[in-house]
């Protein structure tokens, strides 16, 4: 009997997370397949046009000769600073706090950029460099079902949610949701999927110093996108824990429910 009363509860789930999935592509549409467009796009070039290429060689010099210190300033000029000065300037969706949001992201995604080296260069020890079917698959399901699953998702969640309180780990604490699992993991981890599974294709065929820095640029552009879509939307369904949340993975549907009542995002 419970068996029987728990199914209808986990296809429903299964059916939200899909449909979640799907949104995020369909309201975001055009930028992501533009950018699914152009991360194929700069695989067919660096392969076929030698111009390509050596446009490429700065990048990839900077990185393999940076190594870690390469990867952190990636992450924090580009997905720390820039969007924080996007963040600053546009006030519908400038933070309460906005210096200490702006270094809080800063350190936040210069951290990641040594994780990120880390979890590249052990890929690439693991699994090689080739470019074939098999290696490219057997790091997409490291990088989805392990590093993603496992560390991305979770820890961004959690930061990003206490960033859209404003810092305040009292405000975290009363508008944290009732299941984190099902209304906030889930969801995210079923749109990182869908969002960027073709776009670590794309990068898992470059060598391994333009990975590093090309996956810190497609994270940019995306957050970004995020970012501009909510600075056009309509702010006033929507509170700063569920804007950041939605930001952080590019999300583009509300998903956090608060006891609180809606309140604009003119911070």
């Amino acid at each position: 009997m419970y068996n029987k009363g728990r199914q209808p509860n986990m296809r429903q789930d299964i059916n939200r997370f899909c449909k979640i999935g799907w949104n995020s592509i369909k309201d975001n549409r055009i930028p992501l397949f533009f950018l699914w467009a152009l991360a194929f796009s700069l695989v067919l070039s660096y392969y076929k046009l030698p111009v390509a290429k050596k446009l490429l060689q700065p990048i990839f010099n900077l990185q393999f000769h940076g190594g870690w210190k390469a990867a952190v300033a990636n992450r924090v000029v580009f997905c720390g600073l820039l969007p924080g000065i996007f963040l600053a300037t546009v006030r519908s969706i400038r933070p309460r706090r906005t210096v200490a949001t702006i270094l809080a992201n800063c350190m936040w995604m210069g951290l990641w950029g040594v994780l990120s080296n880390m979890f590249f260069t052990m890929q690439a020890s693991i699994f090689g460099n080739n470019i074939d079917f098999t290696t490219i698959l057997c790091k997409i399901l490291v990088d989805k079902c392990i590093w993603s699953a496992l560390l991305c998702v979770p820890l961004n969640s959690l930061f990003f949610f206490w960033e859209g309180c404003d810092l305040s780990l009292t405000r975290c604490k009363s508008q944290w949701p009732g299941n984190y699992i099902r209304n906030i993991y889930l969801p995210l981890l079923v749109t990182d999927f869908m969002v960027w599974i073709p776009v670590q294709c794309a990068v898992y065929m470059f060598p391994l110093p333009l990975q590093i820095q090309l996956v810190g640029f497609a994270g940019a552009f995306w957050t970004l996108v995020g970012l501009s879509t909510e600075s056009n939307a309509r702010m006033n369904l929507i509170t700063p824990a569920r804007l950041y949340g939605k930001i952080s993975m590019g999300y583009s549907q509300p998903f956090v429910r608060t006891a609180r009542p809606p309140v604009e995002v003119s911070l």
